[in-house]
């Protein structure tokens, strides 16, 4: 039987769990996906090669458990901040304010990236799939304030933060980025209003 450094056999199997998604998302983040591998991690981790297998049954399998610590917190934490608002156009500006937020927390691109090279179980991928669903958010929040559908405003709005994602992942300041950001979306909103796009009766 392997020595162990905890009470439990499975609670010494969490540790070293723990300590190989450690070790990925550390060079997930700074090495990029193509320099995951079982060597890379292990000797990060502090632990024998042969003994990843134990853990996990692939890399895949680690690139998956890394995502699992970011997504669903960074939709919980969106989705809490839009629960505090019943004005419809804060809630479109909150929106955008939330996921510039998160995405200066927890970083972007990096994520997209393990994401693309991920074959995601259904529950991770149910939640990459409503994270990349903001045309839904936007149609109705833009609906809730009186204007009619139409999906280049939409676009347009989404363009506009993908922007911001970019600019926190090139390392610009998150209160730069949120200004200017909410700065373009408002200007969306006005213009939309003054242009009177409102449904057709």
């Amino acid at each position: 039987m392997p020595k162990i450094s905890a009470p439990t056999v499975r609670e010494h199997r969490q540790i070293v769990l723990a300590r190989l998604i450690d070790a990925a998302e550390g060079i997930l983040r700074t090495q990029g996906v193509a320099e995951l591998t079982a060597g890379a991690v292990t000797a990060e981790a502090g632990i024998a090669r042969n003994s990843i297998y134990r853990y996990v049954d692939s890399i895949g399998d680690l690139r998956g458990l890394v995502l699992a610590r970011y997504l669903p917190r960074w939709m919980r934490a969106v989705d809490e901040r839009l629960a505090r608002i019943d004005d419809p156009r804060e809630r479109v500006l909150e929106w955008v304010r939330a996921n510039l937020e998160q995405a200066s927390v927890n970083g972007h691109g990096w994520l997209m990236a393990v994401a693309r090279s991920t074959r995601l179980e259904q529950g991770l991928r149910s939640d990459l799939d409503q994270a990349h669903q903001t045309q839904d958010f936007l149609k109705s929040g833009l609906s809730a304030l009186g204007l009619a559908d139409m999906p280049i405003r939409t676009e347009l709005i989404r363009s506009v933060v993908d922007a911001g994602f970019r600019s926190l992942d090139a390392g610009h300041q998150l209160d730069d980025v949120t200004h200017w950001a909410l700065v373009a979306v408002e200007a969306i909103i006005e213009a939309s209003e003054v242009r009177g796009d409102r449904p057709q009766s």
